[in-house]
């Protein structure tokens, strides 16, 4: 199971509508709204990274309210 968080600023005045939207698409585990440069904070997990990075680019930046995203791809030390 591959991991990416991805950190989104939005539009304040839609802050609830688009946590809701963003709870939708699937392979979305959390969201969180947080305090800092962004947002909100979003864990997603699946088969693959590039599916996952696929979801996060077409379907969250999508979102209206959402004004840009950072993705961090989670890696293995092993």
């Amino acid at each position: 199971m591959e991991t990416i968080f991805v950190l989104a600023k939005v539009d304040a005045i839609h802050v609830d509508g688009i946590i809701e939207s963003t709870r939708a698409v699937e392979c979305v585990k959390e969201v969180h709204a947080v305090t800092g440069s962004y947002d909100l904070f979003i864990i997603m997990e699946g088969e693959t990274v590039a599916k996952l990075l696929s979801k996060s680019i077409k379907e969250i930046s999508a979102i209206e309210g959402i004004q840009c995203t950072e993705t961090l791809v989670s890696i293995n030390l092993d």
